[in-house]
């Protein structure tokens, strides 16, 4: 009896694993899945998925998760092992324990991938084989940033060196858009606190991606596709999109690049295209699979299977057809574009809002027999999509429901009750405690400025956070904007909220509503004397964002809305 073929797909909480397993089970290979815990995954209501096995999270426990796929690797037999995201792939391109592995992960070789992974080390490929890119600058500090502004033009696009930096937090990061020096020079520096950035000139054009399967170097299937509706609105994943034939000029800047990489595997090389002109300028390089998968398997370019032929059984393909104008359409994403749209969310100078007309005309490919694919929903799966939908309709009742309920909360706040209730404890109280989620930004902000602005009043203030470390110094950004305004944070420590704090104090300030949820929640017998210190201002929002990790213009807009609500307490007190 013929032992049957197994493969592992990782990330199973993208839909591209739900394309893999789809389209290789159709070929009579068994596909496991894994995840991190924890997340919900469309894959696994699959007919066609096999077991699904969960792992530590690879963004904050990479060692973890290398050493559970080396343990399962050692336990089971596959014959191919596919991560579907940079999450996955680059802690186990890069961990000598997957070494015995290495020939049926499918990953690129280390230094093709890390060339693809790193910006400035793509664009200086690109450059070298002759493929236009955008006027780019790899820049380490603001002070780099403040050299480039001369010769510049806005708008300007910032690029994080990497997605997901190789740091301790491997926070993912995003593309940025800046208008003005201003700008850019604060969009910069929050960039800049967790990797190189680069520094581009903004393209115009449609969004287009050649997707392809390289044997070391050399393209031997190649499908493109053009993007229709973007998340967000100016530029990123795709939510509708249509096959088109390839393009020669494009396919042939791609095998340049994929040559000089000596690219092994999947990619997709992605463009700005304008097609009445033939000009294109490279956007970036996906080293792995991307999230318009089910566009590709949909009109016939079934890359997973593909994959596996040329990996496993060294075969090539045999034919280069696919159907062009095919249409697909991620739902829940989609939906959401046209929400964004109808709200007008988007900055209009990075985007061109489509007609009524033209919105209908995408709206309506949904009832076209041949010609239009949904990316989860299919009648012979039909699970997955239906658990999609499901989620959808849950996810916008939470959302109407989290904003009724904010509104009450709101309303409840603003109310005189409310008002009357808060004068009556400040009156009656010896010592106020301020709390936020990190006792490093708000919560100290407002300890120093009651203590200088209210040293009249005989209260005594304390700060805390629900951050599980303590003795951790004021955020360096917010110490820099205090001292601006002359007070001085430098003699900060974090401390760790407890209920001898709490019991201590008779009025409890508050930031956020989830902050006095979860207060209340942990420590019931507060709710009488929490507040929100949005409450004191009511010409002010009730809440009071964390500037962490933001532009420098959060964090002084916090520390005025901060001075703003103690001011209004204190000339109360003076009346």
């Amino acid at each position: 009896m013929a032992v049957r073929r197994r493969v592992l797909v990782l990330d199973a909480d993208m839909i591209a694993c739900l394309s893999i397993v789809r389209s290789l089970a159709r070929h009579g290979i068994i596909c496991d899945i894994a995840a991190s815990t924890g997340l919900a995954t469309l894959s696994q209501y699959s007919r066609y998925a096999g077991q699904l096995f969960r792992h530590p999270n690879p963004l904050s426990d990479a060692d973890g998760f290398v050493d559970f796929i080396a343990g399962h690797l050692q336990r089971h037999t596959y014959d191919l092992v596919i991560p579907v995201t940079e999450r996955s792939l680059i802690p186990l391109a890069h961990s000598t324990k997957m070494q015995p592995w290495v020939d049926i992960l499918a990953i690129a070789p280390r230094d093709s991938l890390n060339k693809v992974l790193d910006k400035e080390q793509t664009m200086a490929v690109a450059q070298q084989c002759g493929v236009v890119i955008p006027l780019s600058q790899a820049v380490d500090s603001v002070a780099d940033i403040q050299r480039l502004l001369p010769d510049l033009s806005f708008p300007v696009v910032l690029k994080p060196g990497r997605s997901i930096p190789n740091a301790d937090s491997r926070q993912q990061l995003s593309v940025a858009y800046a208008f003005n020096a201003t700008e850019l020079l604060e969009l910069g520096a929050a960039l800049l606190s967790h990797c190189q950035v680069l520094v581009q000139s903004y393209s115009p054009g449609i969004g287009t991606g050649i997707e392809l399967l390289a044997d070391h170097g050399e393209i031997v299937y190649a499908f493109q596709h053009q993007r229709l509706h973007e998340v967000p609105l100016t530029g990123g994943g795709s939510s509708f999109r249509k096959s088109i034939v390839v393009d020669p000029d494009l396919l042939a800047a791609a095998a340049r690049l994929i040559k000089a990489l000596n690219w092994h595997g999947v990619a997709m090389v992605e463009f700005k295209w304008q097609p009445d002109t033939g000009r294109y300028t490279l956007m970036e390089i996906n080293g792995r699979f991307w999230g318009s998968l089910p566009l590709a398997c949909a009109a016939g370019a079934d890359f997973p299977w593909l994959l596996y032929q040329l990996w496993v059984d060294g075969q090539r393909p045999a034919t280069q057809t696919y159907r062009p104008a095919i249409y697909c359409r991620k739902l829940a994403s989609d939906i959401y574009w046209y929400e964004q749209v109808f709200r007008r969310s988007e900055e209009p100078r990075l985007f061109a809002y489509p007609s009524t007309g033209q919105l209908l005309k995408d709206a309506l490919w949904v009832l076209h027999p041949s010609r239009h694919a949904f990316d989860v929903q299919q009648w012979r799966d039909p699970l997955p999509g239906l658990m999609d939908i499901v989620q959808i309709a849950q996810a916008y009742y939470q959302r109407v429901a989290g904003l009724l309920a904010q509104k009450w909360q709101v309303n409840k706040h603003r109310s005189a009750a409310m008002q009357n209730r808060l004068a009556q404890r400040l009156k009656q109280a010896d010592k106020v405690l301020f709390v936020c989620y990190g006792n490093i930004n708000r919560s100290a902000v407002a300890q120093v400025l009651a203590e200088q602005m209210l040293a009249d009043a005989g209260i005594r203030f304390a700060s805390a956070g629900f951050h599980p470390v303590a003795g951790r110094p004021a955020d360096a950004t917010m110490v820099k904007v205090a001292a601006e305004q002359g007070v001085d944070l430098s003699a900060c420590r974090s401390k760790i909220l407890d209920s001898a704090m709490l019991a201590e104090a008779d009025v409890v300030f508050v930031m956020e509503l989830a902050q006095l949820s979860r207060l209340q929640a942990a420590f019931p017998g507060t709710a009488d004397k929490s507040f929100l210190l949005g409450t004191l201002n009511p010409a002010q929002a009730l809440e009071i964002a964390d500037p962490y990790n933001k532009a420098p213009t959060a964090y002084q807009h916090c520390f005025t809305v901060i001075k703003t609500a103690l001011g209004c307490w204190a000339e109360g007190l003076r009346r």
